[in-house]
């Protein structure tokens, strides 16, 4: 039976973590909140050192579950989420350091917005312009709306969200999909996000991994025949106004429009995206356009491989 007295779960996937997990853990347990709170780790390490170390914590706060098949993230937060017992289920990631307010600003988020039914920060310590990006440290917002993705290792839910049904993705990137179209779409009470909830990000980010991604991509929506069609007809119409641009082309004027098009795609998604704010976009914009190309090509590396 779920103990009605916990405020707060805190889920923590962990998966071969030793270098990281242990600053996080020590964080948790040194925060300036009066009410009570669990942490619960879904560990499915192969390193022996992480697990060893989990078994070894004594604090009775700490639930640590493990698991002998490797697990990704959102199968682990979604098994966190089955073996909690808070009120409000907040999630961080094994390399994420939380500053020591974190579960208070949680709670009185949560207080101050009864209307709202989840809660979305961002990610700092980025070390590149990349990690700054994809942590959401170009964002500045504070605004309560429907979105379609997050930062994952740092948000936290009602516990209405998961009773309803919702669950976190089970798939190899953006587990926040199916989570985020629930809230949308079944649940139907907002979130908000608010840049000023922070934690320390202590992991890497590079270009192979946006591109990996891109290919990961593939690899889900090669399940999905309606995905494939959709993202092979936009590549199909923009190789066909490409060709009929190079058949106009007679200038060095039309050459720089030849050159500049196919961006006006990504442009339009990268306007649409919810992560970066405004004024960052202009200035990003050509890093942005690059990171764009990167992922699709992996999606294109993805269907290349698979023919």
């Amino acid at each position: 039976m779920r103990d009605k007295e916990t405020s707060i779960s805190v889920v923590i996937p962990s998966y071969n973590s030793y270098a990281t997990i242990g600053k996080t853990i020590e964080t948790l347990l040194r925060q300036d909140f009066d009410k009570e709170f669990e942490i619960i780790i879904i560990d499915s390490s192969n390193d022996g050192r992480t697990t060893n170390f989990l078994k070894d914590l004594k604090d009775k706060k700490i639930k640590i579950f493990l698991s002998e098949t490797k697990l990704n993230a959102g199968e682990a937060r979604n098994i966190g989420v089955e073996k909690s017992s808070g009120k409000i289920i907040a999630f961080l990631d094994s390399d994420c350091i939380p500053p020591l307010n974190w579960l208070k600003q949680i709670d009185k988020i949560f207080e101050k917005h009864p209307e709202i039914s989840s809660l979305f920060g961002v990610y700092t310590g980025g070390r590149t312009i990349l990690e700054k990006i994809t942590g959401g440290e170009y964002l500045d917002k504070y605004e309560i709306s429907f979105y379609d993705g997050f930062i994952e290792g740092n948000c936290a839910f009602r516990r209405d969200v998961f009773e309803k049904g919702c669950k976190w993705s089970e798939t190899r990137r953006s587990q926040y999909v199916d989570l985020a179209d629930c809230i949308k779409n079944k649940v139907k009470i907002p979130s908000l996000w608010a840049s000023n909830l922070k934690v320390t990000h202590l992991g890497r980010v590079n270009v192979g991994k946006i591109f990996k991604s891109g290919t990961s991509k593939f690899s889900e929506d090669r399940k999905n025949s309606k995905n494939i069609t959709k993202v092979l007809l936009f590549f199909s119409i923009l190789l066909a106004g490409l060709i009929l641009l190079i058949s106009l082309l007679n200038s060095g004027l039309l050459m720089l429009i030849f050159l500049t098009l196919p961006n006006l795609v990504f442009i339009y998604y990268i306007a649409k995206d919810k992560m970066i704010s405004l004024k960052y976009k202009v200035f990003l914009l050509p890093y942005l356009l690059m990171l764009r190309w990167v992922f699709w090509l992996g999606w294109l590396y993805g269907l290349l491989i698979n023919l």
